[in-house]
């Protein structure tokens, strides 16, 4: 393997370097210098991403102070005896031109995101934030915003973020945990937290080898730093065989995985060797309405991974799915299970006295009534109420009906209409986040209930119960976030 010397990390004291990627072999003379002449996945699959996003430029930063870079500097690398630089390079893609003589005029429509690239000759990838493929246009994705200043320009990319392990201080364990906090960060308001951070929170208690270097974390190391860093993690099985799933009813692979990426909180699976983050789903027939397929950051392979097949994976690392680290908040204490079961309850008992011409009603007797079930903040929930198509007796209904920080919404759907591109929402119930568990279906976390003609709250206090009648109930659109 070839590698640059240290002093040719940062040739000169330019602000950035300009690259036009539309020349022949431009690509792939960057991944060579920074890739150290090696394989390298996740920059091969950084560039396969630009490439998709038809990338023109590539200004590079090459003396970017990259926090996460210097906490892993000053706990380890700085540490060794061979001497590794603490700046970072920086890629930013662009679709335009960029004049490389004026770096202030900058199309910030033009901006694809960015690729923080570490001095580590063959694990170089650090913080990266890319604008999703087109190929997952209309998925359903856990993303967040971040914006940042270039030069005088303030850019913005919608994106998860990305991370790949080093091999050494930070391995897959560590990475995935790093990219679900910061989502939560960018997304959430959690604070933020540096991959030191995340290294030291997960030491300690079952460990499976040598802790620095790193040979890996116990699943219970992770859910430990999870906890330590701000979450509030919990753990379900993953159905390991078709079989398994087959019967698996509420707890199927893909309904356990898709009500967290509905909830913007991105599941971390876990196999026999490996761990990656799901960060996307849809449906591969939008006209039968069956079928998901699934989207992964895996730190070793690359960011927005599509997977065929979880049932029947190529790489022996990726077998079996075994189990999912759910990275909930902190105020969250219902699992998106428990929430499913108590609004599936509520939606039968309404059932049992709706009119046959209600929407609910039809679509359960052609047997086309299903749940969506993803949790949200009450407030921007609220917000988005106007833009769905919700009975406006309904919106003020809500609006003024106590919530908590966070609810869980589980959406009556209507599969036929879901298939067609419609409006396929025919109620909802919205449930308390931080209800008792201990009751089975939280009989007592139901906050407001909308099935057809009929809606109803319950205040938290005196149990008053208001209720309002739509005279013409109709479909609306999902209050979900991520879809774009």
């Amino acid at each position: 393997m070839s590698d640059w010397p240290f002093l040719a990390w940062s040739p000169d004291d330019a602000a950035a370097a300009v690259y036009d990627v539309t020349v022949d072999g431009g690509w792939d003379q960057l991944v060579d210098f920074y890739a150290g002449g090696a394989p390298c996945a996740p920059l091969e699959r950084v560039v396969a991403l630009a490439r998709e996003h038809g990338v023109r430029s590539l200004v590079v930063e090459q003396r970017h102070l990259d926090p996460d870079w210097r906490s892993e500097h000053a706990a380890f690398h700085g540490r060794l005896f061979r001497r590794h630089p603490t700046v970072t390079h920086r890629w930013h893609l662009f679709t335009d031109d960029v004049d490389p003589e004026d770096l202030t005029r900058l199309d910030p429509t033009a901006y694809r995101g960015y690729a923080v690239l570490r001095p580590l000759p063959a694990t170089p990838v650090g913080r990266t934030m890319i604008t999703p493929p087109p190929g997952l246009d209309g998925a359903v994705r856990c993303e967040a915003t971040e914006t940042l200043s270039l030069f005088g320009t303030a850019l913005t990319v919608r994106a998860m973020p990305f991370l790949s392990q080093d091999a050494e201080y930070l391995r897959c364990a560590h990475a995935t945990l790093w990219m679900v906090l910061r989502h939560a960060h960018l997304a959430h308001g959690i604070p933020r937290q540096l991959t030191a951070a995340v290294h030291d929170a997960a030491l300690g208690g079952v460990i499976v080898g040598r802790q620095v270097p790193s040979e890996g974390l116990s699943v219970q190391q992770m859910m430990a730093g999870a906890t330590r860093l701000g979450l509030s993690p919990g753990l379900v099985h993953l159905p390991q065989t078709r079989a398994e799933d087959d019967d698996a009813g509420m707890l199927t692979l893909h309904g356990i995985l898709c009500r967290y990426v509905n909830s913007q909180a991105p599941p971390v699976v876990i196999s026999r060797a490996h761990a990656w983050v799901v960060v996307g789903y849809r449906r591969v027939s939008p006209e039968s309405g069956a079928g998901v397929r699934l989207w992964r950051h895996d730190d070793a392979r690359g960011p927005y991974l599509e997977v065929t097949d979880p049932f029947d994976e190529v790489d022996d690392a990726h077998r079996p799915w075994q189990a999912a680290i759910l990275p909930l908040l902190p105020d969250v204490y219902v699992t998106a299970e428990r929430a499913e079961a108590a609004g599936e309850h509520w939606f039968r008992g309404y059932l049992g006295q709706a009119d046959e011409d209600e929407p609910i009603a039809r679509a359960a007797a052609a047997d086309a009534l299903t749940w969506r079930t993803y949790v949200t903040r009450a407030d921007e929930w609220l917000e988005r109420l106007a833009g769905r198509g919700v009975d406006p007796e309904l919106a003020r209904l809500y609006r003024l009906t106590p919530m908590p920080d966070y609810v869980w919404v589980v959406e009556a759907v209507d599969r036929a209409a879901r298939a067609a591109g419609r409006p396929d929402v025919v109620g909802e119930a919205v449930l308390d986040s931080t209800s008792s568990t201990h009751h089975e279906p939280l009989l007592s976390g139901l906050i407001a209930l909308h099935g057809g003609r009929l809606a109803h709250r319950v205040g938290p206090d005196h149990g008053q119960r208001r209720e309002v009648r739509l005279p013409a109930p109709g479909h609306y659109r999902t209050g979900r976030r991520g879809r774009a």
